[in-house]
């Protein structure tokens, strides 16, 4: 597709603001504004090939009065638009994408919080330099979108593809070095939309603050003695990669959340533990990176 030329932006303010517009991608640009009392003429163009032909338009669909290569078009408040252009005959010859962007206004508007101050949520499995990153949508937004998205390490890109829910990103850093100090953070930036409206989110973090190894295999190896592994997906080798473990030991059919007197709790690096309980119970382990001592992995629940 070819790109959209943008060839001017007046603003005619009903009070004290600042618009500006800023490019996207190819066919796809944003109007920042600073309030939504203001009404904003922008200019587009169809395209420099298309200056000798009859070109009319479409915002959204529907024809509007405006014509010829170049036309103005006002947006009010949030009110974007998909405009393309069309000759003659009515054949498509191109269009551009849009979006306002209120920049003052609080950025919890499409997206749910994650955390208790992020709204992006990103998780690594170990240091192979593959990591996940994911967000939950406001369900009062039901015509959104992922607009664009971009991971990158100093200046250099990481390759990451959306998720086919749209509700999360797969990325892999392939010049990641899991055997050196990690001293530069990865800065991430999604911009989604509702409609014709933009947000854009930022997340900046080290892929060794983000580790979180997968769940155990709990092993029943004898009567009371049980056995584990590090996590399949977990790096190798474990002298280099150690792991710790939380144990609980609790009533029969405890959630391993529950605490109190009942709960015998310990922490080790060995991978078997054996019970000295008579009665019934329920056995918990998790995984941890010691190193870190970030996230714990989710628990392992064995039933006796």
């Amino acid at each position: 597709m070819k790109k959209i030329v943008l060839v001017l932006l007046q603003a005619f303010l009903q009070s004290i603001c600042c618009t500006s517009l800023r490019f996207i991608k190819p066919n796809v640009v944003s109007l920042e504004v600073s309030t939504l009392s203001l009404s904003a003429e922008v200019s587009l163009q169809c395209g420099e090939q298309y200056e000798s032909e009859q070109i009319h338009w479409q915002r959204n669909g529907m024809i509007i009065p405006e014509t010829g290569n170049g036309i103005s078009i006002a947006v009010e408040g949030l009110r974007g638009g998909n405009f393309t252009c069309h000759n003659a005959n009515g054949d498509f010859l191109n269009y551009t994408l849009l979006l306002v962007h209120p920049i003052t206004l609080p950025n919890a508007v499409l997206l749910a919080q994650s955390t208790d101050k992020d709204f992006i949520s990103c998780t690594a499995r170990n240091y192979s330099g593959h990591f996940h990153c994911s967000w939950k949508w406001d369900p009062r937004r039901t015509q959104r979108a992922v607009v664009h998205f971009s991971a990158v390490r100093k200046q250099s890109p990481i390759n990451c593809n959306l998720d086919s829910d749209s509700n999360g990103l797969s990325c892999s850093d392939a010049d990641f070095c899991p055997y050196s100090e990690e001293a530069l953070s990865i800065k991430l930036r999604v911009l989604v939309r509702n409609i014709f409206r933009l947000e854009e989110h930022q997340l900046s973090f080290f892929l060794q603050d983000i580790v979180r190894p997968d769940k155990v295999k709990v092993m029943k190896k004898e009567e009371n003695v049980f056995e584990w592994l590090p996590p399949e997906t977990w790096s190798f080798p474990c002298s280099f990669f150690p792991l710790a473990y939380q144990i609980k030991v609790l009533p029969k059919n405890s959630d391993c959340d529950r605490t109190g007197n009942r709960v015998k709790q310990i922490e080790t690096n060995e991978t078997q533990y054996e019970v000295n309980v008579q009665k019934p119970y329920t056995l918990c382990v998790r995984a941890q990176d010691p190193l870190t001592k970030n996230a714990w992995s989710d628990w392992s629940r064995h039933h006796q």
